[in-house]
This record gives C-alpha cells, structure tokens and sequence, in this order.
C-alpha cells in the first residue's frame, strides 16, 4: 500500500473496521454496501449510476448470489467489489480499502502520493466546472426552493445557477470520470459533492465567476438550518477555499457596494437593483479582498446572529484602518437580507 499505490479518499465513510480476507470481503450483504454508497433502493432494484435518466430502475440486486447487474448498461454489475469500483470508479485495491475499513492505510498512502496529485489550472478547472454545471439545469426542486426564496428564476439563470439530485450527480460523476480522470475531478473537488448524494439529498450549485471563468462552486442543499442540525448534514459544501468574492464583477464601476453573506442575500439585492457581491461565510473573508474595496463605499450587509455582528465589527475595524467608507445595513436581530425581504415584499 505504500509507494506507487493509488488511493481514493474523498472523504468517504469507510465499512467495517478490520481487514478481512477478499472471500469475507466479498460475502458483505450487497444491498448494505449499496445504501452506504448512496443508492436508493427499492425492494431489489435501484437507479443506474452509469446512465441516466433511469426512470423505471434498471440496477438490479440478487441477493443469493449477492451480485448485480444492470438491464440497460452491458458493463456494470458484478460483486460488491465491482459495485464500489463502478459507482465511485475507483481501481480494485481502493474499493477493498473501502469494504475492509483500512482507513488508516488509504490515509497514511494518501500523505505519502500528495505531491503527485494532478493540479488543475485556471482553465483546465474552469472546463471541468463549466461541464458540470451544463448537465445541471435549475429546474423543478432547486428553482421551487429558489422562488420560495422570492428570487426569480430570470435572476437566478442569469447567474448559472444550477440543480442536480443525488442519482444525477452520481451518474453525472460517473460519466465525467471518464471524460477528465476521477484524479481531476477531485482535484476540482467535485467529489465533496458525495456528501449531500450520499445522504439522498440534491443540490443546487452557485458558480462563482470572474473574467469569464468558473473558479469555484459551492453546493447547497434545501435543507432548512433545523432539518440540516437534526440529520446531522452539511448544509453547504465548496469544491475549494473561494479566492474571489461571489459575484465579484459587480465591483466593476460599482461605487457603492452591499457585502452579504452568502448566496441568496447576495441574489436578492441584486433582484431589487443594488450591487452586491457575497462571502460563503462570516469566516471566509480574505484579506485581499479589502484592496478590491479600496475606493468604494462599503455596505455590510452580514446576518444579524452573533457570528454576523461579530465579523461586521472585525470588518468595520479593518475598513476604519484602510480608510475605505462603509456603514452597515441595520438588520432585526437574527435575520438576514432574504428574511427581511421577504417579509416586507
């Protein structure tokens, strides 16, 4: 497991915690690995990975001979062992690794191969981001959930934003994998998307652009903060550290400008007609960014809970130090923008 030895650690739960022989390996129940992967089952069957849209579910389970197979795709079935490899199209040591729980090992060979990891530049991340968004298109759960939110759908395409359910994104994944590399893709961090897929959950995907490039994107379920804490799930995931504001082309001419937090605060004032740019989190903020604000007047427009009014006190200090104007948009406490406005709309 050490020296050249791939892995695939995208953060996945590993099953069982003792190395077993490969005949133990592969006589673990096929629909309990099927389920820790993600896949909805229903009865014996469920919807293919490996093409899409599988309407009537094609996947089907034989739990005698504990193996599957499916109806429509020639090449995928097999044994638990080719279920892993398929679905999360890794090589055949990393899917044992994952069956037999060796975490431990995948780690310590993880630290070992970091270096050889393909890095992804500009535009090489930008094609591979850009060709997830294009099979994303913002329809029916993810455009209900945004004008439910008050933002129209006009707003919200014209920012890209895009919506993919759990069996897309798998079956999405799948495909990609074979189009770039599973190693780009994760290098571009489409493979933090498993842990909403792997919970059952879709979500929608906020492209964050600049000069004509997709650097990043960050994924939101529609869960509420309530429902996300009781599951115990993250509510937002992003394929890397945002070194650009959300938005940030609003800076351009812009002489005053509403700083939220988030996403849809940022979708909403902009659906009113103010320039606003966004951070994913009150702990996001990069220091960089106070050069990008340097002339303009700032508007903080951060929600009023206590980690909100904490970094609106941080950021007043810091503009204060750099001389740029701002003043800060008096929310009720607890709220933010999209509350507020929905609430006097």
């Amino acid at each position: 497991m050490r020296g050249r030895s791939r892995t695939f650690d995208p953060g996945l739960p590993s099953f069982g915690e003792k190395r077993m022989e490969l005949r133990a390996i592969k006589a673990i129940p096929i629909l309990e690995v099927a389920v820790s992967l993600g896949l909805q089952i229903k009865g014996r069957s469920a919807r293919c990975f490996a093409h899409f849209p599988d309407r009537n579910p094609s996947l089907h389970f034989n739990i005698g001979k504990n193996t599957f197979h499916c109806y429509v795709c020639p090449r995928i079935g097999g044994s638990v062992i080719d279920l892993v490899m398929q679905t999360l199209n890794v090589p055949f040591r990393d899917a044992v690794n994952y069956l037999s729980g060796s975490a431990t090992v995948t780690k310590r060979a993880e630290r070992g191969r970091a270096s050889h990891d393909p890095s992804l530049g500009v535009e090489d991340k930008d094609e591979i981001l850009r060709a997830l968004l294009a099979e994303a298109p913002l329809e029916k759960e993810g455009a209900r959930y945004l004008t439910g939110r008050g933002i129209g759908l006009d707003v919200a395409r014209g920012m890209d934003i895009g919506y993919l359910r759990p069996e897309e994104y798998r079956s999405l994944f799948w495909r990609m994998s074979r189009r770039f590399g599973s190693g780009r893709l994760k290098a571009a961090g489409l493979s933090r998307f498993y842990l909403f897929a792997k919970e059952g959950l879709g979500f929608l995907l906020f492209p964050y652009r600049l000069d004509g490039r997709v650097h990043l994107l960050k994924g939101r379920c529609v869960l509420t903060k309530e429902e996300a804490k009781e599951r115990r799930v993250r509510r937002f995931v992003t394929t890397e550290r945002a070194g650009i504001f959300y938005n940030q082309e609003a800076l351009k001419g812009a002489g005053t400008i509403f700083l939220c937090e988030g996403e849809v605060d940022t979708l909403t004032l902009l659906q009113v007609g103010y320039p606003a740019v966004g951070i994913p989190g009150t702990g996001s903020f990069n220091q960089r960014w106070f050069d990008l604000l340097a002339g303009k007047r700032v508007v903080l427009s951060l929600d009023s809970d206590r980690a909100g009014k904490e970094a609106s006190v941080y950021l007043s200090e810091e503009f204060e130090k750099r001389g740029i104007a701002h003043l800060k948009l008096d929310l009720a406490h607890g709220k933010d923008v999209n509350d507020c406005y929905l609430e006097r709309r």
